[in-house]
């Protein structure tokens, strides 16, 4: 989470929060509080990670519990695959495609509570705001890019197998998830970040 904010689109995610809560922040509000407007963005982006890293480890909870219940059978050697110098080294070079699936997730449903709330602050979120700047600061595809380069030179079959597995437990994962009854929405771990919001001037309701 913090390699994620401290990213080049993290932090360019997190700027375009302070923009939102400087639009949006009661400016009475924000006087009587004794809050400055560049407080905003920092204090913002604090709430962010707190209700983010909440939805993460929900989330996450909910998937091991499928998990648990559905076991792929590849796990342990996929697991052990991990120590090979070339699954490394790809892991690697795919983390800003990781870090850049959990700031969009994060704020993707950030904005989506929000909207179901009606909590009076603008999104943010580039795909659903249309900004055509921030997307370009997404480091997926460049980064998808070069693995694809990097696996058609690899003449390595721990990578091969590896990659190989990968595709199996995403299928996997994917329809354990499907056999839930229940299965939570992204959006309903931020349940009560409008309180949050509030300390900055940011208002709720009709």
């Amino acid at each position: 989470m913090r390699e994620a904010f401290a990213s080049p689109y993290g932090k360019a995610l997190t700027a375009e929060l302070g923009k939102s809560l400087r639009a949006s922040a009661d400016p009475a509000c924000l006087t009587d509080k004794g809050l400055a407007a560049d407080q905003l963005e920092s204090r913002g982006r604090d709430i962010v990670v707190t209700w983010g890293t909440h939805m993460l480890e929900g989330a996450s909870a909910f998937i091991d519990r499928q998990n648990s219940d559905n076991p792929f059978p590849g796990a342990a050697e996929l697991e052990s695959l991990k120590s090979n110098p070339d699954v490394k080294r790809y892991l690697a070079m795919e983390e800003p495609i990781r870090q850049a699936k959990i700031l969009d997730l994060i704020f993707e449903h950030f904005d989506r509570y929000n909207v179901v709330a009606r909590v009076k602050l603008g999104a943010v979120y580039p795909l659903e705001t249309g900004n055509e700047a921030l997307l370009r600061l997404n480091p997926t595809d460049a980064t998808e890019e070069r693995l694809e380069t990097f696996v058609s030179k690899s003449r390595s079959k721990g990578l091969k197998r590896f990659l190989q597995l990968s595709d199996q437990e995403a299928i996997a994962q994917s329809a354990a998830i499907k056999k839930a009854s229940s299965p939570p929405f992204p959006h309903t771990f931020f349940k009560g970040v409008e309180t949050d919001l509030a300390e900055l001037c940011i208002r709720s309701g009709k």
